[in-house]
């Protein structure tokens, strides 16, 4: 690829070699250091590409080979330049254009995020709008250091930022922290006195005390509200009498089997959206907010779907330009009537119910026993169930302080 820009910006030739002794002539070639190429035989006559230099140096050789040399055609841009050296508009124009696309380059026309989950992208680039580091702004303006600074100390749940830019280009690397805040509220030392209770009914299993009183115990049987942990510790005499109280933040392990009903239903006849032959495309070329559509004959009807897809153009690798070009195909479609059999209905039950075993496995949910029933009523697929599982239950309610009344003797 580079040895072809060079050829093209010096210049070469296409030329035709025949006379007296030709093998003779590109023998000395060789020991001169001429570099030819594409050599090819043409009867008495040999064709071959040479750079304009090279030609130059051709004149002593071919009069001791007694060879005569024509050239067949001209490349390269020392002869456009030629061929339209009275254009002076012509060249005053690629001279703007390439003035104009080098100021270009001096703004951010891409951002790329990367690593995010929780925190969407028009989240961050109302951000960095806010930062004045969005699309369009000037690179020498943006302090990539600053603004990394600024992601880790506005967005808690951001550990790790990264800017960086790259010709046209601004990448933003971000790592959230794993540990939810949900779960990191869990993890916090609480301090002061707090029971753990039931946040649902359930059937205990096991439970692990680090601080607190227990309550309950393995096969006990709680509903919502109960007390499981109680921030209380009582404190005896020598004869076993309660003197006084500690009240301490509850901590423990508590797992627990629970249920979960599980209802589903949907039509076994219903009418799709179906496609009509094949698809039509319109262009369209969007340069900063204004959009040019290029002419198109497509006529829409009532009932039609369209896909959008868009590409942003570039001149170089992260040297992108604000022109976007967008493909827009429009599909005509017409209602058709579907009618699942039995299996296709339990094939699609079941697709949905492991849906939502595998959404409860995400949340850390054991499941243990599932038992669901498929039904078909009239024109529709009723599906019930429960499903047994075990989680870790409680959460945290603050105690009451008692103080224990002595009797004086």
């Amino acid at each position: 690829m580079f040895l072809s820009l060079v050829k093209f910006f010096r210049g070469f030739l296409l030329v035709r070699l025949k006379g007296y002794s030709p093998e003779r002539f590109l023998n000395l070639c060789s020991n001169h250091n001429i570099l030819i190429w594409n050599l090819s035989n043409h009867g008495e006559a040999y064709e071959f590409y040479i750079s304009i230099a090279a030609y130059r140096k051709l004149k002593p050789l071919l009069k001791k080979t007694k060879t005569k040399i024509v050239i067949l055609k001209r490349f390269g841009f020392p002869f456009f330049l030629y061929r339209y050296r009275k254009r002076k508009l012509f060249f005053a124009g690629i001279l703007v254009s390439l003035g104009l696309l080098f100021y270009m380059t001096s703004f951010i026309w891409l951002i790329d995020i990367n690593g995010n989950s929780s925190i969407t992208d028009d989240t961050i680039l109302t951000f960095l709008k806010q930062q004045h580091s969005s699309f369009g702004s000037k690179k020498k303006s943006v302090d990539c250091s600053a603004l990394e600074e600024a992601l880790r100390t506005t967005y808690d749940d951001i550990i790790w930022a990264s800017v960086r830019l790259s010709g046209t280009k601004m990448t933003v690397d971000i790592q959230e922290n794993l540990i939810s805040k949900k779960d990191s509220e869990k993890n916090v030392k609480l301090e002061g006195a707090f029971n753990i209770i039931a946040d649902k009914p359930a059937i205990i299993t096991s439970i692990i005390t680090r601080a607190g009183t227990p309550l309950v115990k393995a096969k006990s049987k709680v509903e919502t509200g109960d007390v499981l942990v109680g921030s209380q510790l009582d404190i005896y005499n020598d004869s076993n009498e309660i003197v006084d109280h500690v009240y301490v933040a509850a901590d423990a392990d508590i797992y627990g089997q629970t249920q979960y009903a599980y209802q589903d239903s949907f039509p076994i006849q219903y009418n799709q959206k179906a496609r009509k032959g094949e698809g039509k495309s319109r262009y369209s070329l969007s340069l900063f907010s204004y959009q040019i559509q290029f002419p198109s004959a497509i006529k829409k009807t009532e009932l039609f779907e369209s896909y959008t897809e868009s590409r942003q153009l570039a001149i170089a690798k992260d040297y992108y330009i604000p022109v976007i070009l967008e493909k827009t195909t429009f599909y005509d479609c017409d209602y058709e009537k579907v009618t699942l059999t039995k299996q296709q209905a339990k094939k699609r039950a079941e697709e949905n119910f492991i849906q939502f075993l595998k959404k409860l496995e995400e949340k850390g949910i054991q499941i243990t026993d599932k038992n669901v029933k498929i039904e078909f009523a009239e024109n529709e697929c009723r599906v019930n169930g429960v499903v047994t599982a075990i989680e870790k239950i409680g959460r945290y309610e603050p105690a009451e302080e008692r103080s224990v009344e002595h009797e004086s003797e």
